[in-house]
């Protein structure tokens, strides 16, 4: 069949029958239309760089050797089990998390929450906020973060206006740049 010849009949018919199977696959691996996916976020399963087209949050499952990455923008994420690493890498993220290894935040305006504790906690972005039971170390470079643990290790601050409080007083603390504090609560 020619790409621009007529099609009649029986060949019009196959023709749109095979577009329109294209059109639903493309719907249902997210290429059609790029913010939805299968997991809707209503709760169900979603792959780690899911989208939330609604209220609700998408859950990711990782093991205890596993990594996982979190990107997208205004998505609320529920990381369930405890990780080896997660990456936070999209912008005004909502993430409800247990245990880590390691969180690295590189994302901009980000909500991360713990229910338990944190490794080494590196922040690249800006305008970030992490909260945890504990965090073993802290590492900023970005600007405008607010970090928060009832025991914090480490700290080492090299941005602008990054604020970590503790019910502790952490050791080592090194800061540069201004408008930087660390505070026992």
């Amino acid at each position: 069949m020619a790409c621009l010849g007529w099609v009649q009949g029986e060949d019009m018919s196959r023709l749109t029958k095979s577009t329109f199977a294209l059109a639903g696959v493309l719907v249902l691996a997210g290429c059609a239309f790029p913010g939805i996916r299968q997991g809707d976020g209503s709760g169900g399963t979603g792959g780690p760089t899911g989208g939330s087209t609604g209220g609700g949050r998408e859950q990711v499952s990782c093991a205890e050797a596993s990594s996982v990455t979190l990107d997208g923008r205004d998505v609320r994420y529920d990381v369930v089990g405890d990780c080896a690493e997660v990456i936070v890498r999209g912008d005004d993220l909502d993430v409800r998390m247990a245990a880590s290894t390691s969180l690295s935040v590189e994302g901009r305006d980000n909500d991360i929450e713990s229910s338990a504790g944190l490794g080494a906690v590196t922040v690249k972005g800006d305008e970030n906020g992490v909260e945890a039971r504990t965090i073993a170390s802290i590492s900023i470079a970005g600007n405008d973060n607010d970090l928060e643990a009832d025991i914090v290790g480490s700290v080492e601050i090299a941005g602008d206006e990054n604020s970590v409080e503790a019910g502790n007083d952490p050791q080592p603390v090194r800061v540069s740049g201004s408008g930087n504090s660390v505070e026992r609560r």
